[in-house]
């Protein structure tokens, strides 16, 4: 599947726009195109004026009568999470882009595809031009023997991005070696043999520090061990992890969602963060 694919005919320039997911909102909003959001969800916290907008439902779990109500010009739309909503929303002839995103450019190419639908093409390309030299310039400052890092994330299994996902992505343009798992679907579960086996020079996962006051859930939260809360020092206790060369040189890092999770503008803001972990030895 593309990136990004537009599912119905969207009127131009869009007026009215629903975003679906926090990283379509962020994008929305770097964008200059605020005053033409009507709807976001539960979940959308960025930037802060956001909260008080009109709420369609948890991002997961969208209202789509609500939305219908609202009477969008188009829908911003993730595939791996709303794919299950877009027969209904094309039943209501409402049009919805659809992002995909598999790599950092693809997250690039979908905030022009967005700001060109919302008739403002040029300004999207100057700001989304700015994010690439951002890119750019770490790459340029990248030194030699990239490290092995390991992307944790947690569920009732270890997971990790696949060469498929834009997290892989990121993580290789921040300097980073990661785990190559050449995969069609972005995410995956792993065995503690294959990480011990990948040996990780740096480990990078969601959670906190010890010494940190756990997050609040966020709202909508329906999981009963959040990755957010993991306390992230735990993970040199699990069996045979403490003998990775993370773990034994005290690399091991919680990422803030913001950073990596969402894949919005920030993300930028996110390879730059992860580019000086790397480059530095602990």
């Amino acid at each position: 599947m593309k990136e990004v694919h537009l599912l119905g005919q969207a009127e131009m320039p869009a007026l009215r726009i629903v975003s679906l997911a926090p990283s379509l909102t962020e994008t929305l909003f770097f964008l200059g195109l605020g005053s033409k959001v009507v709807g976001v969800t539960e979940q959308c916290n960025y930037p802060d004026e956001v909260r008080d907008w009109e709420k369609i439902g948890s991002f997961a779990y969208p209202n789509l009568q609500k939305i219908r109500r609202l009477k969008p010009d188009l829908v911003l739309a993730l595939d791996h999470i709303h794919s299950r909503f877009l027969d209904e929303l094309r039943d209501y002839t409402i049009p919805v882009l659809v992002l995909n995103p598999k790599s950092v450019e693809g997250i690039f190419e979908g905030m022009e595809e967005i700001a060109r639908l919302a008739g403002e093409e040029e300004q999207g390309r100057a700001l989304v031009s700015s994010l690439r030299k951002r890119v750019r310039e770490v790459w340029q400052r990248l030194k030699s023997h990239p490290p092995r890092v390991f992307r944790l994330m947690m569920g009732k299994s270890i997971g990790t991005p696949t060469r498929s996902s834009y997290q892989y992505d990121a993580i290789r343009l921040a300097g980073g070696n990661p785990l190559l798992l050449d995969y069609d679907r972005p995410y995956t579960s792993i065995s503690s043999e294959e990480v011990l086996s990948f040996d990780p020079e740096v480990i990078i996962s969601c959670g906190r520090k010890d010494e940190k006051e756990p997050r609040r859930r966020c709202p909508g939260c329906r999981v009963k061990k959040p990755p957010c809360l993991t306390v992230v020092g735990k993970i040199g206790t699990w069996e045979g992890w403490k003998t990775t060369s993370a773990v034994r040189e005290g690399r091991v890092y919680p990422i803030p969602c913001k950073f990596l999770c969402r894949p919005g503008p920030r993300l930028v803001e996110g390879i730059e963060w992860m580019s000086e972990l790397f480059q530095t030895k602990a």
